[in-house]
């Protein structure tokens, strides 16, 4: 029992300005952006550029740039490795093959899990995968293979929207069956996934200052309705999955069974405490002849707390119709 309304609206995708859109114009939040701008304590940029220039010698201009050189090697390096996986998937499953249709008709549209009842998608083969994949992957082949004996399809990077709250995603892995679903997930930061707030504590007698492997606890939560919530990756990342898991509830039916996380380490060079090596330029250098290490954390479903942030964003967006309402009777 699906909701027939995905028959008739869809969502598009416009490259300038990054946009999700419906096919009735209306503009979209993306789940992450939801989350981190409403939920997420905000980072005082300002106070920790001031703070640490002073303490790093440089200045907050120096200190800003290699903090955007940082952000911006993590985004390629990601990239890379989400797209390697998500293209060997969607070519070894014919994906690619069975949106053509959709694709060819309408210039921009993204295929969601509302097209999934139209698509032609083959079961995937893994032995083919290992081979688009050069076999670096063996923990993700297992946790694959388990699905697919029990009978999921698997499908890669597919959209999900949800017309009444205005949101949408892109779900990195959904394995999906006539009864019920789960969704995966892939991250590659740096420091690996935390579930408790708090920080590495940093060696300051070295120069540069490195991260050593003690983990410090803070006391601090998400903001409400999620304040008892850790602040911390695991539960950000926990939040994004729950949503997503919410979202296919809702418009197909049926239920979520389960969420997984692959943290997919890269092969940084090490410090002395087994932690990414900071360099002199404040970087983080790979070693090009390590790998990268998969690890799977099984993630609780907090469909609770997914509908709580969903009561909340209802709330805002039917204030927004109504101040466009107002506006447009006042401007008559």
């Amino acid at each position: 029992m699906r909701d027939s309304r995905y028959d008739k609206v869809f969502l598009y995708f416009k490259e300038e300005g990054h946009k999700y859109n419906d096919s009735n114009g209306n503009s979209y939040t993306s789940v992450t952006t939801l989350i981190h701008d409403n939920y997420v304590p905000k980072f005082n940029k300002k106070y920790w550029l001031h703070k640490k220039s002073k303490e790093l010698g440089i200045s907050e201009k120096q200190l800003e740039k290699q903090w955007q050189d940082i952000t911006d090697e993590a985004c390629a390096r990601g990239t890379v490795t989400h797209n390697g996986l998500e293209d060997a998937i969607k070519e070894v499953s014919m994906f690619k093959k069975a949106i053509q249709y959709l694709t060819k008709i309408d210039d921009g549209r993204v295929v969601t899990v509302a097209d999934i009842p139209y698509l032609n998608v083959k079961p995937l083969d893994i032995e083919e995968f290992k081979k688009a994949t050069n076999n670096k992957y063996e923990e993700i082949y297992r946790v694959f293979n388990y699905y697919i004996d029990k009978g999921y399809t698997i499908y890669s990077e597919i959209g999900a929207f949800l017309i009444d709250y205005l949101i949408s995603g892109t779900i990195d892995i959904l394995c999906i069956r006539k009864q019920d679903f789960v969704i995966l997930d892939w991250k590659t930061n740096r420091d690996g996934l935390q579930f408790q707030a708090g920080y590495f504590k940093k060696d300051k007698t070295c120069k540069p200052h490195q991260r050593t492997n003690e983990y410090v606890l803070k006391s601090e939560y998400m903001l409400p309705p999620l304040n008892y919530l850790p602040n911390c990756n695991g539960y950000h990342y926990t939040m994004q999955l729950s949503m997503y898991a919410r979202m296919v509830e809702l418009i197909l039916g049926i239920p979520c069974v389960g969420l997984g996380l692959c943290h997919i380490a890269s092969p940084f060079v090490k410090n002395k405490y087994g932690m990414p090596y900071r360099d002199e330029h404040n970087q983080y250098p790979i070693d090009p002849n390590g790998v990268e290490i998969p690890t799977w954390y099984r993630i609780g479903y907090r469909r609770k707390e997914a509908d709580a942030v969903l009561a909340d964003r209802l709330v805002k967006v039917r204030a927004n119709k109504n101040n466009i309402q107002q506006k447009t009777l006042f401007d008559l």
